[in-house]
């Protein structure tokens, strides 16, 4: 095949052409006329200097503006949107298509800027969004995940991406738009996920995107507040009723005072009376017992010391038998009131539960932290959780003493602190109480 000639040495081929035969018709009418020789030869020389000379200016010129907008043109393929090319005053078709490509890349650079920016908010929402996100390649691995799946997952290497990889093997089947609630345990976390599945193509592949969302905290926070609206009718109208009757059985008992005949009936009235007033006092007092649960107050977060603090709820308990077994000290942002309260309920639950059992074994504390989690375990040999269903059911508790909301006002502190408690069987008898806190990440 004919190599093809570059369009600009056409153009030259054209003007020459054009001209030469133009130069050599005025020599041979020059000649012919028989004017002299030397004259002919030097319009011979000027002219072919003048053609020769234009049409290198003329290809020079081509050439300049051809490789103008090649370079601004290749500018764009490789996404640099800020090379302009320059135009004359004219308004020639050169000029034209050098104002639609400035243009073109006016555009490009306004549409790339508002795809940077819609990029930088997308990942700012990803980042920040406290659901789980989770992009799958056609193969089944994970290509992406935002922080908010390495926390509530605890995707800290590759073991846990294989195990959720592992348990998530149904969702290739799904289609887009699909979601079901499942059951996921990676190490210590354990519990219910509703999994939603979208599909979306990156480089020509088909892409699974998984948004994971702990329905345990949903369901929580919604039954806390059912409780929590529970609880301030009860306390309104068990206080209506029972602060009349205490002031109408004291006063009933001032005037049989008053009134010593008969003295038989005086004194059972007093006595009836006195018992009416205590039960209204013993009832205002385990109302006000519930009511910790609606006003309980937002956690006020400061650097705490978990030995010290652990060591400070242990002495309250100075006849049980407790043994600290970390001695690494950790800082944590804790309020230490209320964590003290949580440390003091499990521990005296677990006192209880040995004491129950007649268990002479040592209740143990120990903790640890990963990079995302904080961990502490308070573990005995007592009798076990008995109902596992209703243990964090208000009002529910199967001691003869119990209120049913140590447990509830644990989790409630616990969760405050983006936390979870978890109580659990041990294979060689009795419970484990853990809490799970987020260890903050320092920038």
């Amino acid at each position: 095949m004919q190599k093809r000639r570059p369009f600009e040495v056409h153009l030259i081929r054209l003007v020459l052409l054009a001209s030469l035969p133009l130069l050599l018709l005025l020599l041979w009418v020059m000649v012919y006329a028989g004017i002299s020789t030397a004259l002919v030869l030097l319009t011979g020389l000027v002219g072919g200097l003048v053609i020769l000379y234009s049409s290198y200016a003329i290809y020079q010129k081509l050439t300049y503006q051809f490789r103008s907008i090649s370079n601004l043109l290749e500018a764009l393929i490789q996404g640099d949107y800020t090379l302009r090319a320059r135009t004359g005053q004219s308004h020639g078709a050169l000029d034209e298509l050098i104002v639609a490509i400035n243009g073109l890349a006016t555009r490009l650079s306004h549409q790339r800027w508002e795809s940077v920016e819609s990029q930088l908010l997308l990942r700012t929402i990803i980042d920040h969004i406290d659901v789980a996100i989770i992009a799958l390649r056609h193969d089944n691995q994970i290509s992406f995940v935002n922080p908010a799946a390495e926390h509530l997952l605890q995707l800290d290497n590759t073991a846990t991406h294989y195990e959720l990889l592992q348990q998530l093997a149904f969702v290739q089947e799904f289609t887009s738009g699909r979601h079901q609630v499942v059951e996921l345990s990676l190490g210590n976390q354990q519990g219910r996920f509703n999994v939603h599945v979208e599909e979306f193509r990156a480089s020509g592949e088909q892409h699974k995107l998984l948004f994971i969302t702990d329905i345990r905290t949903l369901l929580r926070s919604e039954e806390r507040k059912a409780w929590q609206n529970l609880v301030r009718v009860i306390s309104h109208e068990i206080n209506n009723s029972l602060s009349p009757i205490a002031s109408i059985s004291q006063t009933l008992k001032r005037i049989i005072e008053r009134d010593a005949n008969p003295v038989d009936t005086a004194e059972n009235l007093r006595e009836g009376l006195s018992i009416i007033s205590e039960r209204a006092k013993g009832l205002s007092q385990f109302v006000d017992s519930y009511k910790q649960l609606a006003k309980l107050p937002e956690p006020q977060p400061q650097q705490v010391s978990i030995q010290q603090l652990v060591e400070k709820s242990v002495a309250l308990f100075s006849g049980a038998k407790i043994k600290i077994e970390t001695k690494t000290d950790l800082l944590l942002p804790l309020d230490p009131v209320q964590f003290e309260q949580v440390l003091i309920n499990l521990l005296k639950n677990a006192i209880e539960a040995t004491v129950q059992a007649n268990c002479d074994s040592d209740i143990t504390i120990n903790w640890y932290s990963t990079r995302a989690c904080f961990r502490v375990d308070i573990c005995d040999q007592g009798c076990g959780i008995s109902n596992p269903d209703n243990l964090f059911v208000p009002f529910y508790s199967t001691k003869k003493q119990g209120s049913g909301i140590g447990l509830v006002l644990c989790r409630q502190i616990v969760e405050a602190h983006n936390g979870r408690l978890n109580l659990a069987n041990r294979e060689c008898g009795g419970c484990c109480a853990s809490i799970e806190l987020p260890v903050p990440i320092h920038s």
